[in-house]
């Protein structure tokens, strides 16, 4: 399933159209993809952010803590990487820009 989703959001992705930043709320509706990329809902729309440099430790079953508390998310905003079940943080990574995918959201 996954699988299939990351190859309709290279399939429909358009660069050209990047946002530097979202405006996504008190929650950002996030689902991982894989170490390098989030794909995001925001706005009615879902976009697709590839990582600078990654983000070691990113995966499905982990949390995602933003550091700033803007209903805004931007390109470069830092957020850690945290377990569900305990306090440790796995990594500090950045979001990359906002590219979107084709489609709309309910």
């Amino acid at each position: 399933m996954l699988g299939a989703l990351l190859f309709l959001a290279a399939a429909t992705a358009d660069p050209a159209a990047a946002k530097t930043c979202l405006v996504v709320g008190r929650q950002l509706d996030y689902a991982v993809a894989d170490e390098n990329t989030l794909l995001i809902r925001a706005g009615g729309k879902r976009w697709r952010s590839a990582l600078p440099g990654g983000c070691p430790g990113l995966a499905p079953n982990m949390i995602l803590v933003r550091r700033e508390a803007s209903p805004r998310v931007c390109a470069n905003d830092l957020f850690e990487v945290k377990d569900n079940f305990t306090p440790q943080v796995f990594s500090l990574c950045r979001f990359g820009p906002f590219v979107p995918l084709g489609g709309e959201t309910r």
